[in-house]
């Protein structure tokens, strides 16, 4: 029989853990209800949790021909074509500037974990130095640059800026986790015929997939969720998801709160695909360290 305040601290730990779970839930089960609810009872006070759901909150902004634009503008609803092409740029620079820092800022990170050369440490300081720059200190100096470049409104310009951000990123969480791993392991197999980059990809790449995930997943939310720099150097064609969204908000006499709160939940989907995807190693990752044996 376990002791009676062993009992009590499962209890009170399951208590917290429920009270938090749900503090962080209710805003966006809430979202997700309204995404499927009309306008009218949307402006119902009290709120009605017992509804007819519909999906004409979801068509009115992934609509984009006349015909299904016509049929929603007979029911009453009011369509934003621009909400979908944006949600791919999204989906595009998010993409590909997760890929590249996790491809560049690993092979980085390999190199500072585990070769010794001069001016090493400076330059990992200079490296973490890039993020603790504030946003709003960098948006006028690059919007400059990239208006006399002629690059602004690029989704590829665009990736690159992200790809700049996340280097930093990339290169302190990977190291730390290469260091973690026993260099013997990799000596092991050159002395086997394998060269440093095959034992780096054979041996220590699949030891580091924990900590790969956690920082790819952690790159992809920082690239998703971006709105200030994607507001200011997008206009039209490279406008993304939250710039997009924001906009809709703005281009209505109401809020149409149905259709935002669609466009929120779709926004929040690929990150949740992602973190699912990856989950197993997600975990590893995020704890890994946390136990000493």
């Amino acid at each position: 029989m376990k002791p009676r305040h062993t009992r009590v601290d499962r209890l009170v730990t399951w208590a917290i853990a429920l009270g938090a779970l749900a503090f962080f839930m209710v805003p966006v089960a809430w979202i997700v209800l309204t995404s499927f609810k009309t306008q009218a009872d949307v402006q119902t006070i009290p709120p009605k949790l017992v509804f007819t759901p519909t999906l004409d909150n979801y068509a009115s902004i992934l609509a984009q021909k006349q015909t299904d634009l016509a049929a929603l503008a007979a029911k009453g609803y009011l369509a934003y074509k621009d909400f979908l092409p944006s949600y791919g740029n999204s989906l595009v620079v998010a993409l590909v500037s997760t890929s590249l820092a996790v491809v560049l800022g690993g092979f980085a990170a390999y190199a500072f974990a585990r070769l010794q050369f001069r001016g090493r440490q400076p330059m990992m300081l200079y490296i973490l130095f890039t993020r603790m720059l504030p946003p709003l200190g960098l948006l006028i100096p690059t919007f400059m640059i990239y208006s006399n470049l002629k690059i602004t409104d690029s989704i590829w310009s665009l990736s690159a800026l992200y790809l700049s951000f996340n280097i930093a990123v990339v290169v302190w969480m990977m190291q730390g986790f290469i260091a973690e791993i026993p260099v013997d392991l990799e000596e092991s197999a050159m002395v086997d015929g394998a060269s440093r980059i095959g034992a780096m990809l054979r041996v220590t790449l699949p030891l580091v997939a924990p900590g790969l995930a956690a920082t790819a997943t952690l790159c992809l939310l920082l690239n998703w969720n971006e709105f200030l720099f994607a507001l200011m150097l997008t206009s039209q064609h490279a406008k993304t998801a939250p710039v997009g969204a924001a906009e809709f908000s703005q281009s209505f006499k109401q809020v149409l709160w149905g259709s935002l709160s669609a466009a929120g939940v779709l926004i929040t989907l690929p990150v949740i695909v992602f973190a699912l995807l990856t989950q197993r190693h997600l975990v590893k990752g995020l704890t890994a360290g946390a136990v000493k044996q």
